[in-house]
C-alpha cells in the first residue's frame, strides 16, 4: 500500500494528494527539509480537504509520505501550530481527532506506519524536561521547533 493510493482512496481526500510538499501551504512548506527530495512520495493538506465535511473539528494540518530506508513508505503526520504551554491541549484535540478520523473514516492512511509531529510556527515556549513535553511524548507526539528535516 503506497501513501497515495491510501490517500486518494480515502472518501474526501480523493483529489487532496500532491506531489512533494506541494499540498503544503506557501507559509508551511519551508518548515519542512528534506535532504534527498526523491524520499518524499506526496503531500495532503487534510485541514483543507476535510474543511467542508469536519468545519468545527480541531482538524490535523498535513500529511507526507516518506520513503524510509527499507524503501518502505511513512506517514509523517505534521501539525504547524503555537508552540507554548496553552497550546498543549488545542494540539492534543487535534491528534484525538486524527486518531479517530484516521480510524472510522481512513482505513487506509490507518494502515500505514506514521509518526505524529509538531511543528512551531514561532517560538517554542515549552522546556525541554517540562512535564508537558513528557504528556505530548506519552500521547506519541514529537515537538521537535521549528524545523523538520526529513
Amino acid at each position: 500500500m503506497t501513501f497515495r493510493h491510501a490517500v486518494t482512496g480515502t472518501n474526501g481526500l480523493t483529489h487532496a494528494y500532491r506531489d512533494g510538499l506541494q499540498a503544503l501551504k506557501a507559509t508551511d512548506r519551508p518548515r519542512i527539509r528534506c535532504a534527498d527530495p526523491r524520499k518524499l512520495t506526496g503531500s495532503v493538506d487534510l485541514d483543507h480537504a476535510l474543511s467542508d465535511s469536519h468545519p468545527n473539528d480541531p482538524r490535523w494540518d498535513y500529511g507526507i509520505g516518506v520513503r524510509n530506508r527499507r524503501r518502505s513508505e511513512v506517514v509523517i503526520w505534521v501539525e504547524v501550530h503555537p508552540a507554548s504551554s496553552r497550546h498543549i491541549q488545542n494540539v492534543l484535540d487535534k491528534l484525538s481527532w486524527l486518531r479517530r478520523w484516521l480510524a472510522s473514516s481512513a482505513p487506509l492512511l490507518d494502515q500505514l506506519p506514521r509518526r505524529f509531529v509538531w511543528v512551531a510556527s514561532g517560538k517554542v515556549a515549552l522546556p525541554r524536561d517540562s512535564q508537558q513535553r513528557r504528556r505530548l511524548a506519552a500521547e506519541g507526539i514529537s515537538l521537535i521547533g521549528q524545523r523538520l528535516s526529513l
